[in-house]
C-alpha cells in the first residue's frame, strides 16, 4: 500500500492511500483506497484477498480485548455480572470510536437506562474498560466516564431484627441453626460461613478466607466460648 502527501494551498497536508498491485495481465495499477488509514487498510486486505485487519479504533476491538484478557482473572460471580453488563454496553458502544466518545454520551446512555442502579454498575465497568484502554493506547485523552454523575440508589431498610431472627431460628434444621450461630458470632458474610470447614481451625483460630476481597482474616476463638462451640457444632458438608 502506497502513501501519497500533498501540500495544499492552505499548508495542510494532504494524505491518500493507494492500492500497489498487478492486473491479471501483469500490468502494474493503483487503486485509489482513501484518505482514512483504517478505511483503506480493509480494502487492501480485500483486495489482496488477505485477512481483514482488526480496527483498534472502535470499542468492539477494546470490548474484545478486554473480554480476552482482563475478564477471565475475575470469580465466577464477577465474569458472570460483567457479561451482563456488556450485554447491555456492546450494542451501544462496540461500534464507537474510542476517542470519539465524551462524557455527555456516558450520560445519555445513563438517562436512557429504564434500570438506574443497574446502569450505575455498567457504567462502573466501563469506566474499568476505557482505563484499561488508556493502558493499551487505544484511548489517547481521558476516561470519559470521570465526573459522569451516577443514578441515586436507594440503600436497603431491612433489617432482621430479634423477632425475625428467632423465628427463623426455631423454625430452622440443625445445619441452617449452626450456620446462623457462626454468621452471627463471627460478623462474616453467609457465603463465607457455608465455605468454612473443621480444618480452618489451627491454633485456637478460625482462619476465614473472604471470597468478596480474597483477603485472610483470624478469628481468634475463646477456649469454652460461644465461637468455640458454635465451630464445633457447625455441620461441615462431606468432604470438606
Amino acid at each position: 500500500m502506497l502513501a501519497r502527501r500533498r501540500r495544499l494551498a492552505s499548508g495542510k497536508v494532504w494524505v491518500g492511500y493507494y492500492y500497489n498491485g498487478y492486473s491479471n495481465d501483469g500490468k502494474r495499477q493503483e487503486l485509489s483506497l482513501g484518505t482514512d488509514l483504517a478505511a483503506a487498510k480493509r480494502k487492501w486486505a480485500e483486495l489482496e484477498c488477505a485477512e481483514v485487519p482488526v480496527d483498534a479504533s472502535m470499542m468492539k476491538h477494546t470490548f474484545d480485548q478486554y473480554v480476552r484478557d482482563i475478564l477471565p482473572k475475575k470469580k465466577p460471580s464477577t465474569q458472570r455480572e460483567n457479561m451482563l453488563c456488556l450485554s447491555q454496553l456492546r450494542p451501544v458502544f462496540d461500534a464507537a470510536p474510542i476517542n470519539e466518545i465524551r462524557p455527555q454520551d456516558i450520560a445519555q446512555y445513563r438517562d436512557a437506562r429504564s434500570a438506574p442502579v443497574r446502569a450505575n454498575r455498567e457504567i462502573a465497568l466501563l469506566s474499568h474498560v476505557f482505563n484499561m484502554a488508556r493502558e493499551w493506547g487505544h484511548l489517547k485523552g481521558e476516561n470519559p466516564c470521570r465526573g459522569v454523575r451516577k443514578n441515586k440508589e436507594q440503600p436497603r431498610d431491612f433489617y432482621a431484627d430479634s423477632e425475625v431472627w428467632d423465628a427463623v431460628y426455631e423454625a430452622a434444621a440443625p445445619e441452617l441453626k449452626d450456620a446462623m450461630d457462626l454468621n452471627y458470632l463471627t460478623g462474616q458474610r453467609p457465603g463465607d460461613v457455608l465455605r468454612m470447614k473443621d480444618s480452618d481451625i489451627r491454633e485456637g483460630a478460625l482462619l476465614v478466607r473472604q471470597g468478596k476481597t480474597n483477603k485472610f482474616l483470624r478469628i481468634l476463638l475463646r477456649p469454652n466460648g460461644s465461637e468455640s462451640r458454635a465451630c464445633q457444632n457447625f455441620r461441615v458438608s462431606p468432604g470438606s
